[in-house]
């Protein structure tokens, strides 16, 4: 509905095969398209280090919606059959989850899933002890890198819910039930996430084009291709540089700043203006954790947490989803011209 609210924009359910920007040309398994212009915004997959022995095959990324349908799957039905078997010693075991990486996705995974079975045990009385989470942490805190009013936050919560947090260890190998860590011990698991980071879809290696060791493609600080001038990268998929020069962490706030700058951009090459060089700065971050609870800083400046977090949380969502909705809506009060 959003794509059909503007007259000039077409949708194409189609997967990219490759991109030739010599012939400026773009093939997909439902044909071929021609481009003046190209925006490359394909996103991510979750990393899988060579060196972690057994770790595709054994864990789950958090980068596919279905393995995430699957895993909410089995964790509800894990909940579930302990509702129903109460009194049956091995049914009542504690189902063991690990979460490997203590990074934005991993906190949020684990802080979500520790309040979801604990509400779920305390609404239906279960007797059960339920489930055991262990979030996997690389370094001695939480989150590291983001702003201390959230790390600090993120931990407190998550001691709150149970988690057990492993920190200074990193995964060396996982096999089909446990987990080997740096230290030498192991974690024993029924379910495991590996939340360790990702790097830019697999598309991009099949592009002539200039990549860092995460797959991203090298852009300039107009968002063109290095190299190119009529093709850009927005989104996870783009090393995009902050003005101190790290990383702009992969954030939607940060996609929607890409793709206004990308989209600028492209108007201003076709009149022929010199292009724009603006630096992403994210207006804050915000870190889920659980059923009514969040912690979220604004401009470096603005700090929320707990239920306040939660509710400066649903503000900012209900924002996006009202400017989306309100953009998609108008397709029902104007028709197309092709309709």
């Amino acid at each position: 509905a959003l794509c059909h609210s503007y007259e000039n924009v077409t949708y194409v359910k189609a997967l990219v095969d490759g991109v030739d920007f010599n012939a400026k040309r773009i093939d997909t398994d439902r044909g071929t398209y021609f481009y003046d212009y190209v925006v490359i915004a394909v996103g991510s997959r979750t990393f899988y280090p060579d060196t972690i022995a057994g770790l595709p095959e054994n864990s789950h990324g958090v980068k596919s919606l279905r393995h995430a349908f699957a895993f909410r799957q089995q964790f509800e039905q894990e909940l579930f059959a302990r509702l129903y078997s109460e009194g049956d010693e091995e049914a009542c075991r504690v189902f063991k989850v690990v979460v490997a990486g203590a990074g934005l996705s991993g906190v949020e995974i684990a802080a979500e899933m520790a309040d979801y079975s604990r509400r779920f045990i305390r609404t239906n009385r279960m007797l059960c002890d339920g489930v055991e989470i262990n979030l996997i942490a690389s370094h001695d805190e939480v989150l590291e890198g983001m702003h201390p009013h959230l790390k600090h936050h993120a931990k407190k919560r998550l001691l709150e819910l149970g988690v057990k947090i492993v920190a200074n260890n990193r995964v060396t190998a996982v096999e089909p039930n446990r987990v080997l860590l740096s230290d030498g011990s192991a974690v024993a698991f029924d379910f495991m996430i590996f939340a360790g980071g990702v790097v830019a879809a697999s598309m991009t290696e099949k592009l002539n084009v200039q990549r860092n060791r995460k797959g991203q493609i090298v852009v300039t600080p107009e968002l063109a291709i290095s190299g190119k001038e009529d093709a850009f990268a927005v989104g996870d998929v783009a090393e995009i540089l902050g003005p101190d020069g790290k990383r702009v962490p992969a954030t939607a706030n940060g996609a929607e700043k890409e793709a206004e700058l990308a989209a600028a951009n492209v108007l201003r090459s076709i009149r022929g203006d010199r292009l724009l060089q603006r630096p992403i700065r994210l207006e804050g971050f915000i870190v889920a954790l659980g059923r009514y609870n969040a912690a979220v800083v604004l401009f470096d400046r603005f700090k929320f947490s707990g239920l306040l977090g939660y509710l400066m949380k649903r503000l900012i969502t209900n924002r996006y989803k009202f400017l989306l909705d309100n953009r998609a809506y108008k397709t029902f009060r104007r028709p197309r011209s092709d309709a």
